[in-house]
């Protein structure tokens, strides 16, 4: 119960951030996070880390927002963004992916009125947290190849690039599937 209520306060806290005037107020939300990370103890360079990898989605969304109003509100949705990114890091740091899984479960619940296994939600939502640190490696491999083998990575060869990868991504898939057999789970 305890996961689910920090998972509902964090999407809470997300969405107040979006829906609040362009003030100084941002300023606390940011003083917030860094209260949440030393109470957890969340290596600052960690965050840092994890927040330049986002930063070209925030600029983005900064350039675009800049483009299509002015560049006060842009730069007040990117400041929005980023702490909305921020404490998003904060929060897959403290909760685990069996915690989310088993969040999502529980918030789920009302659904088994509707027949729905809320076991297989949980299951499907721990794999799909699991999967993306190896989709990352594996596209590091794939492009790491390419560069062994003088191919540009780049829009021109995403053809013999995703072909690579996509392969990859199935032989992963299937030996879930084959682990999932062998330990006796069946959707049936």
């Amino acid at each position: 119960m305890k996961n689910v209520i920090k998972f509902l306060l964090f999407i809470l806290y997300s969405t107040i951030i979006f829906f609040l005037p362009n003030n100084k107020l941002m300023l606390l939300f940011i003083i917030f996070n860094l209260f949440i990370m030393f109470f957890y103890k969340i290596p600052f360079k960690k965050v840092i880390t994890k927040s330049t990898q986002v930063l070209p989605f925030i600029v983005f969304t900064f350039l675009i927002n800049y483009i299509l109003d002015n560049l006060s509100n842009a730069l007040w949705i990117g400041i929005k963004l980023f702490i909305v990114c921020n404490i998003t890091i904060i929060y897959s740091e403290i909760t685990s992916i069996l915690g989310i899984a088993e969040t999502i479960k529980i918030i789920c619940s009302p659904l088994k009125i509707l027949k729905v296994n809320t076991d297989e939600i949980k299951v499907m939502v721990c794999i799909s947290l699991s999967m993306i640190p190896i989709l990352k490696k594996e596209l590091y491999e794939v492009k790491e190849a390419c560069i062994a083998k003088n191919i540009v990575f780049n829009v021109k060869n995403m053809k013999i690039i995703l072909s690579k990868f996509f392969i990859t991504l199935i032989t992963r898939v299937n030996e879930i599937e084959e682990s999932l057999i062998a330990k006796g789970y069946s959707n049936e």
